[in-house]
C-alpha cells in the first residue's frame, strides 16, 4: 500500500510540475519570439508574467488553507492542531492537483 501511495504521489507531482513547466516555457517562448527592433528581448515583461504566475499559484493555495481554517473554527475546532500532511493531501484533492 505504501509503495502504491508513493507512486501515485510522484505521478501527481509530475503532473503539477509539467503544468508549471508548460506555463513557464510559454512565457519564455513569448519573450524570445518578440525581440524589439534592436534585438533586445522584453525580459521585464517575461519576469512580470512569471511573478504573476507564481503569485497566482500561491494565492490559490493560501486561499484554500484560509477557508479550511475557517471551517475548522466554525465546527468549534482549533485549526492550529490540524495535521499538515492531511491538510496538504486534502488541498491537493480540492485544488485538483492529484
Amino acid at each position: 500500500i505504501e509503495a502504491i501511495s508513493q507512486t501515485e504521489t510522484l505521478k501527481k507531482r509530475g503532473a503539477m510540475m509539467e503544468r508549471d513547466r508548460t506555463e513557464i516555457c510559454k512565457i519564455i517562448s513569448e519573450m524570445l519570439d518578440r525581440p524589439d527592433s534592436s534585438g533586445i528581448y522584453p525580459t521585464s515583461m517575461a519576469y512580470t508574467k512569471l511573478e504573476h504566475y507564481i503569485e497566482q499559484e500561491r494565492m490559490t493555495a493560501i486561499g484554500w488553507i484560509h477557508a479550511r481554517c475557517c471551517v475548522s473554527l466554525d465546527r468549534g475546532n482549533d485549526p492550529r492542531v490540524l495535521e499538515v500532511p492531511e491538510l496538504l493531501e486534502q488541498a491537493r484533492k480540492d485544488l485538483g492537483v492529484i
